[in-house]
């Protein structure tokens, strides 16, 4: 029976946090161990965090990145003596399925060369609409789930398993030794990215990235932090300048540049026309950002290994979809319903 280490990033949320927590340790036919990172967390832990002798908790006083709170819970795994076959990084507003993490390793089991897996992501509360199959991502690093805000009847015939550029970190799962490998998640980009970076990182040592259809989380979308804040518009802008500029092969990078750099132009040009201030002057801090953060990525770059065969899968620029996210009331977080409740 293959062990499962699943590393969950909390600040706030108690009650997420406790439905996570029993989701993932009621999983079968694998041995599953947690370690709750709380990072500048000021509230009470839920009990089962505390009673469960399979849940470790590493407390972080000073906030952190999404990815440095990730690292330090593998840090904290391996100083309690855990060796487990693989990490699965779940963020607290999620359930799992009882049989999901079972299906996740069977598919990594079933292909040699496959390194990270994910599931499919349904919106909890919405019954029957997606969150993600997969991440799509454009030739000038636009990125977005597939089928996001969709219902099943609406999306049609579901994709079967096979390989992505990218699964959410909202929910990934991947090998240990990969995971040692690449030296863990690449702290630079704090939060938002840093999935899709590991998963080209991991897909440039030549290995898959496969999303398992039939396994599914559930995901309260953005309950524990605002959808479209600054925070997040500021950091996702940034770190998609980042990305391309990281790990886009020479070809590609020089080849699209015209149409990013245009892009980009254009879009603070019609904002400062329609007096839209706020947001064009957050997007010149993005870019500042970027600039400053250049050395770093050279670095990271010249880091960069393979032949870009990742880059067959990406899409046309300015494909990215209109996004439409169901209004959930709160009490409808309450309960994941179960596979058969969907069929």
């Amino acid at each position: 029976m293959k062990r499962v280490c699943s590393v969950i990033v909390h600040h706030k949320g108690r009650s997420l946090l406790d439905s996570c927590l029993r989701s993932v340790l009621a999983s079968d036919d694998v041995e599953v161990e947690v370690v709750v990172a709380a990072n500048a967390c000021q509230e009470e832990l839920p009990e089962i965090a505390e009673q469960d002798p399979r849940v470790e908790v590493v407390w972080i006083e000073a906030p952190v990145g999404f990815s440095e709170a990730n690292n330090i819970g593998v840090e904290r795994s391996a100083e309690v003596g855990s060796q487990p076959d693989f990490y699965f990084f779940l963020n607290n507003d999620t359930m799992v399925e009882r049989d999901t993490l079972a299906k996740l390793v069977a598919a990594a089991e079933q292909h040699s060369e496959c390194g990270i897996v994910g599931p499919r992501l349904m919106i909890l509360g919405a019954q029957g609409v997606l969150n993600s199959l997969g991440l799509n991502l454009t030739r000038t690093g636009e990125a977005w789930d597939e089928g996001i805000g969709i219902d099943l009847e609406s999306y049609g015939s579901l994709p079967p398993t096979g390989p992505v550029v990218a699964v959410t970190g909202a929910a990934l799962m991947i090998r240990a030794h990969l995971f040692e490998e690449l030296e863990g998640w690449e702290e630079l980009y704090e939060y938002y990215f840093e999935d899709i970076d590991l998963c080209l990182r991991a897909q440039s040592r030549g290995w898959a990235v496969v999303r398992v259809t039939d396994a599914i989380v559930w995901h309260a979308i953005s309950a524990t932090a605002a959808r479209g804040s600054e925070f997040k518009l500021h950091l996702t802008w940034r770190n998609r300048l980042l990305l391309w500029f990281i790990h886009w092969p020479t070809g590609e990078l020089l080849e699209t540049a015209p149409k990013l750099i245009y892009d980009e132009v254009s879009l603070i040009a019609r904002r400062l026309y329609h007096k839209a201030y706020s947001d064009a002057g957050l997007q010149a801090r993005s870019w500042r950002d970027f600039l400053r953060h250049l050395a770093r990525a050279f670095r990271l770059r010249r880091q960069a290994k393979g032949d870009g065969a990742w880059v067959g899968l990406l899409k046309a620029p300015g494909s990215v979809p209109v996004i439409h996210l169901p209004e959930l009331p709160e009490e409808a977080l309450s309960e994941v319903p179960t596979q058969g409740e969907i069929a």
